[in-house]
């Protein structure tokens, strides 16, 4: 498959989770999967700003090839081992259902009842609820900046 194929992801969905970290991908992620990526399962690591990546197979070998490419290029295995050894493989049943690991949970501060799920192109985010609206918070001002400044450019108007 190649990366024309391969689902991408937008919007944001809040489901619940469970006192044990079970969760479950929203619906209308994963019925951008295809066949071949759906039955891949995915791959759950730490992303930037404490929440979670979570990624398709077949998304993330990408991501690991370009880290594999900096660490060879920076001369550090170290860097690389450090990447694969937080990176955990996810499988997950019919209704999209699958556990968060504890020290997953914790680095993401997921204690809540909810999550929130973000979609970022090749990538879902995971997220506090309460950690996001912050971060949304503290943005707001930049975005709108950006997007009047880019309108043009980007929606062609």
């Amino acid at each position: 498959m190649n990366n024309e194929n391969q689902a991408y992801f937008y919007g944001h969905y809040t489901n619940s989770l469970s006192p044990r970290g079970q969760a479950s991908i929203p619906k209308k992620f994963r019925d951008n999967l295809s066949e071949e990526e759906a039955i891949g399962g995915f791959v759950l690591l730490p992303g930037q700003d404490n929440c979670l990546y979570l990624y398709t197979h077949l998304q993330f070998a990408s991501v690991k090839n370009r880290v594999r490419t900096l660490a060879i290029e920076k001369n550090s295995p170290e860097f690389f081992r450090s990447f694969m050894e937080e990176v955990v493989a996810i499988d997950t049943d019919t209704q999209g259902r699958f556990v968060i690991p504890q020290r997953m949970r914790e680095y993401a501060n997921l204690s809540e009842k909810e999550i929130t799920f973000i979609g970022m192109d090749d990538r879902i985010e995971i997220w506090n609820p309460q950690m996001r609206n912050t971060m949304r918070d503290k943005t707001a001002a930049e975005y709108s900046s950006l997007r009047e400044s880019s309108s043009r450019d980007i929606f062609g108007l």
